[in-house]
């Protein structure tokens, strides 16, 4: 008989694909490692404590412990009704007198008030004493800040006028502002509608101030610039009053409310007391407004054009100024040819005369109809 076919050999080289060992590790092993890292796991929690919370009942912890032997003559000297019982016990005691209890001062009590305002508020400005290269620097940097206190808080008490004045401090300390009281104060006077503060432009220093208020301004700003720190405002470079809130007031940190202002700082690094270390030049410019009254009003309607260009700066003599002494107002000050503040003073128009002589004598009264209006008895 003729013998079949056997179709079913396991060659691998008939079918290496079935027959082929399989590479790598097998599933046990895998099974084995996870199990080896959950012990391993286990036992590390363990041998922290972090299980005694979740396992039931009391458990004991053993702490080694070192005694000193009882000694009666210690506590019979603690135990002394006075020093002279406890010298006897034992001649070598130090002599309580030998210390000197006077010298010594206690801690004062922190006010929780004091220190619920430092955290809203944020920290303190650093002193800093404004010491302008002449006499007449330290006197414009004076009035330049005596005027700001005056026009932006008259009104208010001395707090509302030391937090005017600690702003513009902090602004002259900082470099995004100029570095003299005087840049501060009129900065962006020399053009229209830009003034960082509005009394420099709106016309409010054409007003006279008023003796008593100028004077309490004058104190505070000689204060500010002895480098007193008003710790109210903390490192504020904005206010405003509370009938407003402009569109920058998102975009800074509220530190208090004094007063009719509400005042800020800025976010981030620039609001930090590291940013408040520019120094002071000491040569304050020329006081503004650097542009009259009249023509920022007349710019405004569009009636004229803005010049270019600041008033230069200048200095006196070497000759000391005390800071007691109060700031000169705006009429006894002079810029140029004019008072500081006031607009720019024009020539009265000529009378305007008339070919026919009759009507030159407009305005006056006849004789016979001088007594009109008045009653007859």
């Amino acid at each position: 008989m003729k013998p079949e076919f056997n179709l079913s050999a396991r060659s691998p080289w008939l079918d290496p694909a079935r027959d082929a060992a399989p590479r790598g590790p097998r599933r046990r092993w895998w099974i084995g490692l996870a199990f080896a890292s959950l012990l391993a796991c286990f036992a590390l929690v363990a041998t922290t404590g972090q299980l005694r919370a979740y396992v039931p009942g009391p458990y004991s912890v053993s702490v080694p412990l070192t005694f000193k032997v009882y000694d009666p003559t210690r506590w019979a000297i603690m135990n002394a009704g006075d020093y002279e019982d406890a010298l006897k016990l034992d001649p070598t005691l130090p002599d309580p007198g030998s210390v000197g209890w006077a010298d010594a001062t206690a801690t004062p009590g922190v006010d929780p008030a004091t220190l619920r305002q430092e955290a809203f508020v944020g920290p303190p400005a650093k002193p800093y004493v404004f010491r302008g290269v002449t006499a007449l620097d330290r006197e414009r940097a004076h009035y330049c800040l005596t005027s700001a206190i005056y026009y932006e808080a008259a009104s208010e008490s001395d707090d509302g006028m030391r937090g005017v004045a600690q702003v513009i401090v902090n602004r002259a300390r900082h470099p995004s502002f100029p570095n003299t009281i005087c840049g501060v104060v009129f900065q962006g006077s020399q053009r229209a509608g830009v003034c960082q503060f509005t009394f420099s432009c709106d016309g409010a220093m054409a007003r006279a101030p008023s003796r008593d208020n100028w004077l309490r301004a004058s104190r505070i700003a000689a204060a500010a610039l002895g480098g007193y720190v008003f710790p109210g405002v903390g490192l504020a470079t904005h206010y405003h009053t509370q009938a407003i809130w402009p569109r920058w007031g998102k975009s800074l940190v509220m530190t208090n409310i004094v007063g009719a202002h509400i005042f800020h700082r800025w976010r981030g690094r620039w609001g930090m007391p590291d940013a408040f270390r520019a120094p002071y030049l000491g040569r304050e410019p020329v006081p503004g407004p650097y542009l009259p009254v009249a023509q920022q009003l007349a710019i405004l309607k569009g009636q004229g054009a803005a010049p270019t260009g600041l008033l230069p700066e200048g200095s006196g003599t070497l000759a000391p100024l005390p800071n007691v002494a109060p700031a000169p107002t705006p009429q006894a000050m002079a810029q140029g040819e004019r008072a500081i503040g006031t607009p720019v003073a024009t020539p009265a128009a000529p009378a305007k005369t008339y070919a026919d002589p009759r009507l030159n004598q407009s305005g006056q009264v006849r004789e016979e109809y001088n007594k009109s209006g008045e009653w007859i008895r």
